[in-house]
């Protein structure tokens, strides 16, 4: 029985079209866009007994995807003219090492910095909210009315902005990316200066709604980049683009834009060696003409704020009145244990509540006048530091 079409798929995106033994690409391309096949899907024990290893006992589907593996031409023909040199055992154990060589060679991930961004055009509000929640920050917002563009919202992209900046986040960069391969599934991707064509973007731009994806890219918007191996594609919800001026940027023509963000992967077409993305965060990268920047992320600066707590500040036994949930600065979630600063939010600004991270990287001043510290337990937000001077009249309760 011939392999079925999803079969076939499947191992030449499983084996990244490419030989098992000796690991060379089993796809040509001409610059004029020819394409060939020079690839076989081989069978471990052989389809038929009268198949090279074909008598082998074997009591699963000889056609099912662990009983098949992808080979060059001359490779294929190799093991089977020569079966007592490539039994069934050998072969497995090719398969097995060549499919870990091929995981180890997927692209490991590094910390992303927000700096690659200058300008943000394309904001996933849904997809942000639950993705910095998983990360333990919080963007605090109203719901957002089905008519409203995100361009009608500056104040809610500031905080995207701060959030954005702080998150711990890993990802792989895109152009370190070799070929399309499941691996990537669930995995974080950034690009820095990455040119992209649009598809299927409206040429004016539609009343604020969620756009309805079909899964089918002769219909759904997106932007997509070829790579020499694969293509690269993020679905666009016309909604969360930022600004008109962003939308012409998106629906750009000839040569497409430039931009710089971070998507996440969510499927794999095989056939077709196209990974698919949801974008998360896109934007303008910065000028060339800007002062280079160091993209190296240096080791986190080890935070001890018992340092900053004082015994007459906690003599007074005084607590926070109410609840706080995240910073306002960057949005970071409070857990027991962490502390907060109710002072300003950057200097000669206005107050919030603040974390450990946005504290240390402003002035480090406590005191009547310059800020609080408290610290989260199980049953509130007692005050540590911060007002060294004991109660002495009544002015202070």
């Amino acid at each position: 029985m011939a392999l079925s079409s999803t079969t076939q798929k499947f191992i030449w995106g499983v084996f990244a079209a490419r030989c098992a033994m000796c690991r060379r690409k089993v796809v040509w391309e001409s610059a004029a866009g020819g394409r060939s096949l020079t690839g076989e899907i081989a069978h471990i024990v052989g389809a038929q007994r009268a198949a090279a290893r074909g008598r082998v006992a074997f009591s699963g589907d000889r056609d099912g995807p662990d009983n098949l593996m992808l080979l060059c031409r001359e490779d294929h023909k190799v093991i089977d003219d020569n079966e007592d040199e490539y039994p069934v055992e050998r072969l497995h154990r090719i398969r097995k090492e060549y499919l870990a060589w091929l995981e180890s060679q997927l692209t490991l991930a590094q910390r992303w910095s927000a700096r690659i961004i200058s300008q943000y055009t394309y904001l996933n509000v849904p997809r942000l909210d639950e993705f910095a929640a998983t990360l333990g920050f919080q963007v605090r917002h109203h719901p957002i009315p089905g008519t409203t563009h995100l361009s009608e919202l500056n104040y809610l992209m500031e905080q995207y902005r701060r959030v954005i900046e702080n998150l711990p986040m890993e990802s792989v960069l895109v152009d370190k990316i070799g070929f399309a391969h499941e691996g990537y599934v669930g995995q974080v991707v950034s690009f820095e200066r990455l040119r992209f064509r649009n598809r299927n973007v409206p040429l004016y731009r539609p009343e604020g709604k969620m756009t309805s994806f079909t899964g089918n890219l002769e219909y759904d918007p997106h932007i997509y980049h070829a790579f020499p191996d694969w293509r690269f594609v993020i679905n666009i919800d016309l909604r969360w683009i930022t600004t008109n001026t962003a939308y012409g940027l998106v629906r750009s023509s000839g040569a497409g834009a430039l931009f710089s963000g971070f998507t996440r992967i969510n499927a794999v077409d095989f056939e077709t060696r196209t990974m698919f993305a949801t974008g998360l965060a896109i934007g303008l990268p910065p000028s060339i003409f800007d002062r280079p920047l160091d993209y190296e992320t240096p080791e986190s600066e080890p935070i001890n704020m018992s340092m900053f707590e004082d015994d007459i500040t906690k003599a007074r036994q005084d607590e926070w009145i109410g609840r706080v949930e995240a910073c306002d600065g960057c949005g970071k979630v409070f857990v027991e244990g962490d502390y907060m600063v109710d002072g300003p939010l950057q200097r000669g600004g206005p107050w919030g509540n603040i974390c450990e991270r946005c504290f240390l990287a402003g002035d480090r001043q406590l005191g009547v006048g310059l800020g609080q510290l408290f610290r989260k337990t199980a049953t509130g937000w007692p005050m540590v530091g911060g007002y060294p001077r004991a109660r002495d009249n009544e002015a202070d309760y």
